[in-house]
């Protein structure tokens, strides 16, 4: 079977594999919702997707619509942008983001479509928005270009993991967001792929996700996840969603499930938070717990079978 490939018509994939035009947002959020689960509207970072998400492979273990699903026991549904990098250079970014204000306006749509699935369905929970990476850039484009509708509370919150976007300016962008949805964005100063995505950077910025020492976004809540040890020992420590990166860090899981399935998140300094800086950086409390059932880590499909379809 060929390796899954970018197909601008068909932006919207389920943990199947089943691709959706956009068209057929409305069949496939009912039959996610059908699943009796929080649902989760996930937008990937750079790689060759879909197929990085769905079956594993380039340069980290992938499979990250299954950590979402299996982990946290939702029903995603994949917005895929094209991600990929020039050949074999895995910190390419010129390229992906000359992708960005594509994936911008296919975005826009899909949310101008959620929107309109909500006023016919007003009864259903609202859907949890995680954009992981470099999809954040997206994320930027499709506000700064003026593509995210006006209409407040489309999803139940909006959690930005670990931001490619630049950390200079990204108030802009960031507040407008802030203002019309519930916006987490997780910072790890550690985060070994974003020290390493340098490329095609303004001088003088990095990452957003390795930390913000500029202008802040007055109505976001930036969670910091620095120094909580050796984050990533089981797992790719940029992909801090999936349990097996968390290194069993209680206060880490408990904030990812109550953000991705739609519950309040709790950010209090008598239980879970050590600091707040500047008002909206809140520093969790490490505490490591093993054998907590938040950090069970779930059973994702078998490798090898997976990778079949995705290998040259």
């Amino acid at each position: 079977m060929p390796r899954m490939k970018f197909n601008a018509d068909t932006p919207l994939y389920s943990s199947d594999s089943t691709a959706w035009k956009l068209d057929q947002l409305h069949e496939a959020l009912l039959r996610a919702y059908a699943m009796q689960k929080p649902v989760v509207i996930f937008v990937h970072g750079r790689g060759k997707e879909p197929g990085k998400s769905l079956k594993g492979g380039t340069y980290t273990k992938g499979m990250a619509v299954h950590k979402i699903e299996r982990g946290y026991n939702t029903s995603v549904i994949m917005f895929n942008w094209d991600s990929a990098f020039r050949g074999l250079n895995i910190f390419d970014r010129e390229v992906p983001l000359s992708h960005t204000g594509a994936g911008a306006i296919a975005f826009g749509k899909t949310l101008s479509l959620l929107a309109e699935f909500q006023k016919l369905h007003p009864e259903l929970q609202r859907p949890a928005l995680l954009v992981h990476s470099m999809g954040s850039v997206v994320i930027q484009r499709a506000i700064l270009d003026h593509h995210w509708p006006e209409q407040r509370g489309l999803f139940s919150s909006v959690l930005l993991s670990q931001p490619d976007a630049d950390d200079r300016d990204h108030d802009k962008w960031l507040e407008p967001l802030a203002r019309q949805e519930t916006t987490y964005v997780t910072l790890n100063q550690d985060d070994h792929v974003l020290l390493r995505s340098t490329d095609a950077r303004p001088p003088g910025t990095q990452a957003l996700g390795l930390g913000a020492q500029r202008s802040l976004a007055a109505n976001a809540k930036y969670i910091d996840l620095s120094r909580m040890g050796g984050l990533g020992a089981k797992d790719d420590d940029h992909e801090v969603f999936g349990k097996g990166a968390m290194n069993a860090e209680i206060h880490v899981c408990q904030f990812f499930e109550q953000a991705i399935t739609g519950r309040p998140v709790v950010l209090d300094p008598a239980k879970n938070v050590e600091t707040v800086e500047r008002n909206v950086i809140f520093r969790l409390k490490s505490h490591r717990d093993p054998g907590a059932p938040c950090l069970r880590l779930p059973e994702l499909p078998d490798e090898e079978e997976s990778l079949r379809d995705f290998r040259d």
